[in-house]
């Protein structure tokens, strides 16, 4: 069986707002930002043997559909790819509250992000949350609720207003955490094969 990850860069690409470029600051603009570390994040996974389906465009239940149109017959995880805004200093990773294989996915993430980026050392800075329809996780409970059968996520991975994740905002930070991203998804299905 086939192992497929989809990467949709979220904001651009929906024509029901076609101006939507997600959070700024000065000159960071959040779907370009996106759009350099799923870069990265598909060249490691493609090399780790992945087959990887990079997603715009549509609405969100539109992208939705496809991806569980794809994913019939793979194993497979789906991340809603953003970054976050309001001055936060953590990583995180929401997944729908009802999904165990969401939360292993979660912490698989942060266990790399926290291994590879400088910021997240502690392991306090990167959260895996659990996200519902009914509260302040909400935005990131509906950029996933359609997605059925990949592991669906919605990745946050810093703040692009924060001053000490300035140097995530270069392409060297964003290649770390794309390669990151990448190496949490191989260990969450070496995690969920293996048992280790």
């Amino acid at each position: 069986m086939s192992m497929l990850v989809f990467l949709d860069r979220q904001h651009l690409g929906n024509p029901s707002n076609w101006a939507s470029k997600g959070a700024q600051n000065g000159d960071d603009v959040e779907a370009y930002l996106t759009s350099r570390y799923i870069h990265y994040a598909e060249w490691r996974l493609r090399q780790l043997g992945f087959d990887v389906c990079v997603i715009s465009d549509g609405t969100y239940p539109d992208r939705h559909d496809r991806v569980n149109e794809y994913a019939q017959n793979t194993q497979s995880v789906y991340v809603a790819c953003h970054i976050n805004a309001g001055g936060g200093g953590y990583c995180s990773v929401f997944y729908d509250h009802r999904s165990i294989k969401g939360q292993i996915l979660s912490q698989c993430i942060n266990s790399q992000m926290s291994r590879w980026i400088e910021v997240f050392t502690d392991p306090s800075t990167t959260k895996s949350i659990a996200c519902k329809p009914d509260d302040w996780t909400k935005n990131a409970y509906y950029c996933i609720k359609g997605v059925g059968k990949p592991v669906a996520i919605c990745f946050e991975p810093f703040f692009i207003d924060t001053p000490a994740h300035k140097s995530l905002c270069t392409e060297e930070g964003l290649q770390l955490v794309g390669l990151s991203l990448a190496n949490g998804i191989k260990k969450y299905f070496d995690t969920i094969t293996t048992g280790v």
